[in-house]
């Protein structure tokens, strides 16, 4: 059943009906409450209602201490989502073992790690890494400018999450901040299909903005100033395939391995990704790409000094590769609104960023807002009163983000009174 369906035409359109499904089936249910707690390799913070999750060592310990802090949360939260969205477990679970074989050493050790101490199995671990790209459900608006079209010149990237909620997702979504500290080893080098790249041990920390037992990335930043955003595309069932990576786990190598856009650039054109998807990224340097990617036919646009812009939503845009799907109405509807305000030449700054979201965002499901600057390395998050409210803005700066970093950069008189 799960293989079939991944094959079906016009999924999207049965999301409606599973969204009533978990307000019948989710009604009464919570996830239980996050609360702070620190232990050996990882703490957990509650900045304004916002849980801030930072986990750091090898991968296991990462793994088993995200486990320890949010565990039950994922426990709560996947099988809540699961019974509604896609209650054929065991068809769901033969596809994730065909893409297992493509997950690097360093991810399988982190979802051991998380298996062990969640209350998730090793199998509903992999089945969570997989389920984005069996069952495809997201519908999101990305902006970034700088230059010109910021009000400081600075790089701004704003993006909705639009991702229905089934009645439980919305209690969950959390920022987790990873900080690896393994050595590179023979071990540590994985094959992705087109020849042999380090896995990225001994890069910075990155955060990601997710939910619990979720390990790949949708939205996130690293210390090196890059940032990214991705957002799904429908219509090109019959293009995708197994033989390659989970795109969330792909998109957290980008901040695992990267530094910038153009590093990013090339880890894409290997193409480890099987499922079709929009990107966009930008990093401190004031560059910012658009990536249509077509597990066949990839396409890259910069932005120029004279267009210093990218924006996307959920279809795309090449001749060669646009196919038809329902959600192209809702999509084309946000870009033009996008693209409508860009083309003011009207410099946006962090407020211009959070007003065109709540135009773009899809008010039933949108439940996540982020603004990141790559250059202060801070971001901005919203996981309450989205949709047609203005949101509930909680600031994540670069001290609670990257504390080490921080200090690291800290003029000697400062760290003096940081200590």
């Amino acid at each position: 059943m799960a293989r079939w369906l991944k094959k079906l035409p016009f999924r999207e359109l049965t999301i409606p009906f599973k969204m009533a499904k978990g307000r019948i089936l989710n009604n009464g249910h919570r996830v239980t409450p996050f609360r702070e707690l620190e232990i050996e390799h990882g703490s957990l913070q509650l900045i304004d209602g916002v849980p801030l999750v930072h986990v750091r060592g090898t991968h296991r310990e990462m793994g088993r201490a995200l486990g320890n802090l949010v565990g039950a949360q994922a426990y709560d939260t996947f099988h809540s989502y699961m019974r509604c969205f896609a209650p054929d477990f065991n068809g769901d679970l033969k596809i994730a073992r065909e893409m297992e074989p493509q997950l690097p050493d360093w991810f399988l050790e982190e979802m051991r790690g998380f298996s062990e101490t969640s209350e998730l199995s090793y199998d509903e671990v992999l089945v969570g890494q997989c389920f984005l790209d069996i069952h495809k459900v997201a519908a999101c608006s990305t902006i970034a400018v700088h230059d010109k079209l910021s009000r400081d010149g600075e790089m701004l990237i704003g993006r909705n999450l639009d991702f229905p909620s089934l009645s439980i997702a919305h209690e969950a979504n959390i920022v987790v901040v990873y900080e690896q500290s393994e050595v590179p080893s023979p071990e540590s080098r994985v094959n992705d299909g087109h020849g042999t790249r380090d896995s990225g041990h001994g890069t910075r920390a990155y955060a990601g903005v997710t939910w619990p037992g979720f390990l790949g990335v949708l939205t996130g930043l690293n210390t090196h100033g890059l940032a990214l955003s991705m957002m799904l595309v429908y219509g090109q069932q019959r293009h995708e395939h197994l033989r390659g990576q989970p795109f969330p786990l792909v998109f957290r190598r980008l901040l695992h391995e990267c530094a910038s856009v153009r590093q990013a650039d090339s880890l894409l054109q290997t193409r480890p990704f099987c499922t079709a998807t929009n990107l966009i990224l930008a990093d401190a340097s004031r560059t910012a790409a658009r990536f249509q990617l077509h597990p066949g036919e990839p396409v890259t646009e910069y932005t120029t000094e004279q267009n210093p812009a990218a924006i996307c939503t959920n279809h795309y845009h090449d001749a060669r590769i646009k196919r038809f799907a329902f959600t192209w109405f809702s999509s084309a509807m946000r870009y033009g609104k996008l693209q409508r305000r860009v083309n003011t030449g009207e410099p946006f700054d962090v407020q211009a960023i959070k007003d065109a979201l709540q135009a773009t965002g899809i008010p039933p499901i949108n439940l996540q807002r982020v603004i990141m600057r790559p250059e202060q390395l801070d971001m901005e998050v919203s996981f309450q009163n989205n949709g047609r409210g203005p949101g509930h803005w909680v600031k994540l700066s670069k001290q609670q983000l990257f504390p080490e970093h921080a200090l690291a950069k800290a003029e000697p008189h400062e760290l003096a009174t940081a200590r």
